[in-house]
């Protein structure tokens, strides 16, 4: 059947199975064991990190153009990915105590942090807004930048405590 001919759902169907989304579903509903290693990502969940930093630095230093907040989107899709692929990302279900432990600690220490960071740099932007005298619109993009920053931080920063608080495994038990 050629694309002209394609309804709406069958195009939509033909996107379902080019990202092999229906595969991934069925191996999460299987009775099987998981063969995908959720093994830490030490280093990798840095780079969302500093990308929403760099998004809220550049946001508070010059205007930023509209389409770096849609940059930002596909890079909170990229930190959702390395999230799912890190030692958090299979289901709570199947943990033990220690993983239950290291889940709850990561999941504390990122609310904790971020609270910590939020309470102190809320107020210091509004008074860095009432001093400079900052107009709305330059406002509005700080707060959204803020938004999204926090978003790849409560993503990422779980997936990067537990992947440094998990033990490193020899060789054997790989």
């Amino acid at each position: 059947m050629s694309t002209k001919h394609r309804t709406v759902l069958q195009r939509m169907d033909a996107l379902v199975w080019w990202t092999n989304s229906s595969d991934r579903v069925r191996q999460d509903m299987s009775e099987q064991p998981n063969e995908q290693k959720h093994g830490p990502m030490r280093w990798l969940p840095l780079l969302p990190m500093a990308l929403g930093a760099g998004l809220i630095y550049s946001a508070i230093a010059f205007p930023v153009p509209l389409m770096s907040y849609g940059a930002a989107g596909g890079i909170l899709a990229a930190a959702s990915s390395i999230a799912i692929n890190g030692p958090l990302g299979k289901s709570s279900i199947d943990d033990d105590e220690r993983e239950a432990a290291l889940r709850k600690n990561a999941f504390l220490f990122c609310l904790a942090f971020l609270a910590v960071a939020n309470v102190v740099a809320g107020p210091g932007l509004l008074v860095a807004a009432a001093l400079n005298e900052w107009p709305v619109k330059h406002v509005l993009s700080v707060a959204f930048a803020l938004f999204i920053g926090n978003m790849m931080w409560f993503i990422s920063l779980p997936t990067l405590y537990a992947s440094w608080k998990l033990p490193k495994l020899s060789d054997d038990e790989t």
